[in-house]
Order: C-alpha cells, then structure tokens, then sequence
C-alpha cells in the first residue's frame, strides 16, 4: 500500500501543544537530572569507555517526571552498567528506524526498546531478551459506553491502521490481511513513534482512529489515557528485545549476564 503523512487537520494544536508540554519536561529533566543525561545528538557519541545507548522515549523505556527520567528499561540499564562501571550516554529517539541506522554506522552499540525480534531482524542483529513474550495489539479509541469500532482481526477488513514508519508490525498486519482474506490499509508516519500515534488515537486526530502496538506499552499509554481500548490482539507471543550488532557478542554477554542478577 503506498503511504500517506498525516494530513494538517490531524496535526491539531491541542497534539503540539501536548508534545510541547513533553518537550518542556524533557528538557527540564536533562538539565537537572544527576542520572546519565539525554543527549539530543547522536553525531556526537562518547569516546573512551563510555557506552552510548539509543533508548526509545516511551512510558516503557525512558520517559520524564518532573525533573526526573525513569522507566523500567531505563532502570535496568542504568544498573547493569553500574555493575559493569561502565558510564552511560543515552541518545532518545522516537522512531526505530533511526535508532537502527545508528547502530549500523557505529553510533551507538546498544538500542534499547521494546523490539519485535522477528526472523528478518535476527539476521541483522544481535538480541538482548530484557522481557517476557509480548503480542501486538490494536489501540483504539472506545466512546463513553465502551464501544469500539473494531472488535475482532477480521472486523479490520477495509481499515486504516497507522504504525511508525520501519515498524515491524507494518509486516504483521500485511500478514494478517492475508489471513483474513480482504483489505488491511497499513499507513506509516514518518515522524512519531507508538506512543504519539497512541496519543493521537486519544484526542481524535488520527486519520482511521487505529494503531499498533505492544501489549506492554499499550497497557503504560491506557494508565495515560484511559479511554484507549487495547482487547484486540493482532499477534501471537513474541519474543522483544534490545538489539545490538553480531560483532558486539562479549558486550551484549556483559550486559546479558549483568541483567541476569537483577532481574527487573
């Protein structure tokens, strides 16, 4: 299917003044916060022993309280790098596409997030198992009665259902159309991540109403936003992880074995 940005009208000025409000946090937090700062650019990694980590900016991975970063990834990574006396840059990013690029050109050695690991992509990296299983799910908008527009896989027939651009569930959703035999129309954004279209979804401004994500990161955006229904599964089980390049094998060992004695 050919892709389409999301038009102006979705673009709404309540939506920027969100991630205006997310920005403001972000920065506040950077400036105060005594844990490994955030940079903003990745075309400048630390030398010497310094470990630089892409980490997605989700409720997930990392996201900002106040003055403070925290998150359950965000906290496992902190403290096996404590273990290994290994200092820290993280490098946030919303798209995994990017993240990808940086680790491919050396950038960064570690992308932490909540990774997919499917076949393609285990040709091409190297995975850190950080969780248990998880599914995709479809987040939707539910009205005041608790209704929804799609109850079912098969009610997706002739839907729109928008993931970030490289997503992996992009393929899984073209897989899915087969498996129902009609039409899946799958969208990509060039510019945000999961939890801004799950944000988009909540305010009424994405072009369809429907996403993709995690089960673990849609449960964190419904604590957020509770009006967003996450009871479709679009997936089954699947293994998610962090990814790091074939020729990284002793530092993923390090970091493996360091999460290992404190498991989240």
């Amino acid at each position: 299917m050919g892709k389409q940005e999301l038009k102006p009208k979705y673009r709404s000025l309540a939506f920027y003044l969100v991630l205006l409000a997310g920005a403001v946090a972000a920065m506040t937090a950077v400036r105060q916060c005594s844990a490994p700062r955030l940079e903003q650019r990745i075309d400048l990694p630390a030398g010497g022993d310094t470990l630089n980590v892409a980490i997605e900016v989700s409720p997930i991975c990392v996201s900002f309280s106040g003055d403070t970063l925290s998150g359950p990834y965000y906290d496992m990574i902190v403290q096996a790098a404590g273990e290994m006396n290994r200092p820290l840059k993280f490098h946030p990013f919303t798209r995994l596409n990017d993240a990808l690029e940086w680790l491919r050109d050396n950038r960064c050695r570690l992308v932490v997030a909540d990774i997919p690991i499917t076949a393609d992509l285990r040709r091409q990296y190297r995975f850190i198992e950080a969780s248990d299983v998880d599914r995709l799910v479809l987040v939707q908008r539910a009205d005041s009665a608790g209704e929804v527009s799609v109850y079912t896989q098969t009610d997706l027939a002739g839907h729109t259902v928008w993931v970030p651009k490289g997503s992996p569930a992009r393929m899984r959703l073209h897989n899915l159309a087969h498996e129902i035999g009609d039409t899946i129309i799958v969208r990509e954004d060039p510019d945000y991540g999961a939890e801004q279209l799950a944000m988009l979804v909540h305010i009424g401004e994405l072009e369809g109403g429907l996403t993709v994500m995690s089960r673990d990161q849609a449960e964190m955006s419904r604590r957020r936003y509770p009006d967003l229904d996450a009871s479709v599964e679009i997936s089954l089980n699947q293994y998610r992880g962090w990814a790091m390049m074939p020729r990284d094998s002793l530092l993923m060992d390090s970091i493996s074995a360091a999460l290992k004695r404190h498991p989240s």
